[in-house]
């Protein structure tokens, strides 16, 4: 069975990693800082901006996957899409440090690797389900 009709076409997906990757862009360097988030995020852990941190890394490595997918092995795509999530995220930690209403931070850096690194191994196993799922549902003379 052929899965690519469901599978949007490439400039789509990288075109959503350029979205992503610029929402995070402006919400790390050229929005002001939100003084009315929460202190604490869900289950009273972490500070809501270190779970903010981490999901939109985790969506930005998520759609990386996706637009690197094709043609490759999915573990080299999810190192990949890991490792450049971090390095995205360690470089807008770099560019805030000089900026007068932003702040260089270790934690934010831990929590955006921390997301990206949920994702791709979610992606992964995704992948891994998936594709045993289709090898169970084939006929054994297409096996």
């Amino acid at each position: 069975m052929n899965d690519d009709r469901f599978r949007p076409p490439g400039w789509l997906r990288w075109l959503a990693v350029a979205f992503v990757a610029g929402g995070i862009l402006y919400a790390s360097v050229l929005d002001s800082p939100g003084g009315g988030l929460s202190t604490l995020g869900p289950f009273g852990v972490f500070g809501m901006d270190k779970w903010l941190h981490a999901v939109g890394y985790a969506v930005l490595a998520g759609t990386l996957a996706s637009a690197l997918a094709p043609g490759r092995s999915p573990t080299v795509v999810a190192a990949l899409a890991a490792l450049l999530t971090v390095g995205y995220g360690i470089g807008l930690e770099f560019a805030q440090a000089p900026l007068a209403q932003r702040y260089f931070s270790v934690a934010d850096m831990v929590a955006d690797a921390v997301g990206a690194f949920v994702a791709v191994l979610g992606w992964r196993l995704g992948i891994e389900f998936v594709g045993r799922s289709r090898s169970e549902k084939r006929p054994e003379s297409e096996a």
